[in-house]
């Protein structure tokens, strides 16, 4: 079992412990570090993850390349970075398409002599959303099952190398 501690607004760095994964603080991600370079894969000794995304709310891994990366190792590494990036313009097209609907909503559906909406009020807007981009998460689910259990297979192959090589 492991634990994950995660430190907002940090660029944190994940290391093995034990039985738990311990968050190292690396860099801060404030407005006077916001044009900070994010790290060289080729030189940092673990994957880094990074602050929320504003729009999508994920957080972006900095996957780590290590010095003797073989041929399996590469492609599992490059398919979890184009998973990440698929999911990244998934969840900010939609959240966008979700703030933008929302504002609009709000905006259509005020009375005058209300300044905002209540929750309940508020709860048409969500079902009507959900139920408008049902097909949309359907798909989406789907797609993300299929790529994770892609990924699944390469990480087992890639652990089972591992052992084969400690063993020799």
């Amino acid at each position: 079992m492991y634990k994950i501690k995660m430190i907002p607004n940090r660029i944190v760095k994940l290391h093995r412990h034990r039985s738990y994964l311990q968050v190292v603080r690396n860099a801060s991600t404030t407005q006077e570090t916001k044009s900070m370079q994010p790290p060289n894969p080729k030189r940092i000794s673990t994957d880094m993850v990074g602050p929320p995304d504003p729009v999508s709310n994920l957080r972006k891994v900095i996957f780590r390349i290590p010095p003797n990366e073989t041929e399996l190792e590469r492609r599992y590494r490059e398919m979890r970075s184009e998973v990440q990036e698929w999911n990244q313009k998934f969840w900010e097209k939609h959240n966008s398409s979700f703030y933008q609907e929302r504002e609009a909503y709000v905006k259509n559906n005020v009375p005058a002599d209300k300044q905002n909406h209540t929750a309940d009020e508020m709860s048409v807007f969500y079902k009507s959303f959900l139920d408008k981009n049902w097909k949309l998460h359907l798909n989406y689910n789907k797609e993300w099952y299929k790529k994770n259990f892609a990924l699944l297979g390469l990480a087992i192959r890639v652990k089972v190398k591992k052992l084969l090589r400690l063993k020799d």
